[in-house]
């Protein structure tokens, strides 16, 4: 196949300094002449990732990504190999050649099907100026844009007739293959293709690079699905474009608006706000999210129903960990952006951004709306409710912050609700060692099926997570705590330094467990997180503890039969009998 020459190569990588385009996706900080920075391609919060200024190189430690300037591109845009080189020259100012008609068959077929879709939407340009596109000129008079933003876009038309794009890209030498391949056509079952999009207001979707990459549609009224998209394909990753971004990007404004639907991205660009951009139809992915998170600040602008907040909640957990400062603008009267622009304006909407707020002050605003502070029940409800979320604030300053504006809401003392808060957070960390050990273990092990664990294991294991995590209730119950209580073996391991942790005074053990067994992390981890999170840890760790001493006393007893002790055996079911109260 047909590839650059390596001179060309040489001279394309040379054009652009690695440091340079990087610092564009990630903080980064001198060392010599090496920077350093928290890797943009995995979740980290210990700086991993080194670049080396001379032999502009760079790699992660972490995950172990590295390569040239090439390789960096085609992560962080998520390229194939021909078009980051094509990036890179264009911001190096190197003009390519043309490869030779021997190229590998994808990048030809990828080509023709840019050209086919950019035919595609000429096509239904056209429809949208001709009579028979009246109702959809009308359509988008209603949803007040200009004629400057319909060209702006590239809006169409795709008309009712079922083959009157197949007819027209046939007739440009198109093969149907490819119009069924890129979905602008589809095959029924008895092989007839027909237009996938009818009577709808077509809006084309661009790469980065300007090519059309995919389309969406718009019923204008009657039944039917409200948006219809393009399915993917070798041009068209859903989950790796953003609806927008080739205009976006240029924005001055060094920030991004993250709404939810194409008309709220076109209704604020027209007022103005041109760093809006959209999904394609689906949620958000950490693909995407890296497209925007480089900017800075990413401001989230989702609609405030129950649906809208869900997408909020999923969209912050993924900006979570990458470089980006979040904020949310909540528009009043439960409007999305576009309803807000067209009733009030840009500047309007300006103020919104100018008033938005942190994930957690949105998150902790929403739940005092939600609830009655005045019912004792609500209440409740609502901390319970807080507890995790507050629990994943990573700065400490802020997470005090919001406890205090809750417990002035509530009545609810500070101490309660950080213990509370304290006790998700390490629910949570239990939550994420599990599928760590899990991980591991279906990585590192053979599959096998699971053997059945005694009542007692799983007793022992569930004490332990609990006396592991709440020094309170490991107080309360010291006295019917001994080491002999527990399997020998790890089991009793544990305990014992559970007992050594809190002589400390520690308010728990998991830190200090995890160093003393340093070389059993696994072994550890697979005890101590299978606590079941009663909301009663006391009263759950008294029963774990009759049920460990029944499960013993049946042992004894089975061993006594076992070994013929008649005399051992009549005196442990007398006590069988005491216990059960008979």
């Amino acid at each position: 196949m047909a590839r650059y020459s390596d001179d060309v190569l040489n001279e394309v990588r040379n054009s652009v300094d690695l440091v340079e385009l990087a610092s564009a996706y990630v903080r980064l900080k001198r060392s010599g002449r090496s920077y350093m920075g928290c890797c943009p391609f995995h979740k980290e919060k210990t700086p991993s990732f080194h670049i080396d200024a001379d032999k502009q190189l760079y790699h992660c430690f972490g995950c172990g990504a590295g390569g040239s300037v090439f390789q960096f591109v085609m992560a962080a845009e998520g390229l194939d190999f021909p078009d980051a080189v094509k990036f890179v020259a264009e911001r190096g100012g190197v003009r390519l050649p043309e490869l030779g008609d021997d190229s590998e068959e994808i990048y030809r077929r990828k080509r023709e099907m840019y050209a086919m879709n950019k035919a595609a939407a000429r096509y239904f340009r056209d429809c949208l100026f001709s009579p028979e596109g009246e109702a959809a000129r009308a359509y988008l008079q209603r949803r007040q844009l200009t004629s400057r933003t319909v060209a702006s876009f590239g809006l169409g038309y795709a008309p009712g007739s079922w083959d009157g794009l197949l007819r027209h890209l046939e007739g440009k030498g198109f093969p149907k293959d490819m119009m069924a391949e890129t979905g602008l056509c589809i095959r029924n079952e008895k092989g007839h293709m027909y237009d996938r999009f009818r009577d709808r207001v077509m809006f084309p979707i661009f790469d980065v690079r300007q090519n059309i990459i995919g389309f969406g549609g718009r019923i204008m009224e009657g039944d039917g699905a409200k948006y219809m998209n393009s399915p993917e394909s070798i041009i068209y990753d859903k989950g790796k474009n953003l609806f927008a971004l080739n205009i976006a990007r240029k924005s001055k404004r060094g920030y991004y608006v993250l709404v939810e639907g194409y008309m709220d991205v076109i209704s604020l660009h027209q007022a103005g706000i041109d760093c809006a951009v959209a999904g394609c139809g689906t949620a958000l992915t950490e693909a995407q999210a890296r497209l925007i998170a480089k900017g800075g600040t990413v401001y989230l602008c989702y609609d405030m129903d129950e649906a809208g907040q869900k997408a909020l909640a999923r969209a912050s957990s993924i900006f979570n960990g990458l470089d980006a400062k979040l904020k949310v603008i909540s528009i009043p009267d439960g409007k999305d952006a576009d309803e807000f622009i067209k009733k009030y304006g840009g500047a309007k909407f300006e103020e919104l951004l100018d008033g938005s707020s942190s994930v957690a002050e949105n998150d902790v605003n929403r739940l005092l709306e939600k609830y009655d502070t005045s019912d004792v029940s609500q209440t409740v409800e609502l901390l319970n409710e807080a507890a995790p979320m507050l629990a994943s604030i990573g700065n400490a300053i802020e997470r005090e912050a919001y406890i205090k504006k809750l417990s002035a809401s509530t009545g609810i003392s500070v101490q309660a609700i950080t213990a509370e808060v304290n006790k998700a957070g390490r629910r949570e960390g239990r939550r994420q060692m599990r599928e760590q050990v899990i991980k591991s273990v279906s990585q590192s092990r053979p599959s096998r099926s699971p053997t059945a664990k005694s009542r007692r294991e799983s007793a022992e294991a569930k004490l332990l997570g609990i006396l592991t995590e709440d020094r309170e209730v490991y107080d309360k119950i010291r006295d019917n705590l001994t080491p002999e209580l527990f399997s020998e073996g790890l089991n009793r391991d544990i305990f014992t330094e559970i007992q050594e942790c809190y002589k400390d005074g520690e308010p728990s053990a998991e830190q200090y467990l995890l160093s003393r067994f340093e070389r059993r992390e696994e072994e550890l981890a697979a005890v101590i997180i299978k606590s079941d999170n009663p909301d009663n840890g006391l009263a759950a760790a008294e029963d774990y503890i009759n049920v460990i001493r029944n499960e013993d006393l049946k042992e004894r007893i089975a061993e006594a039969e076992k070994n013929g002790d008649t005399v051992l055996l009549a005196q442990l079911i007398k006590n069988k009998h005491r216990k059960a109260g008979t």
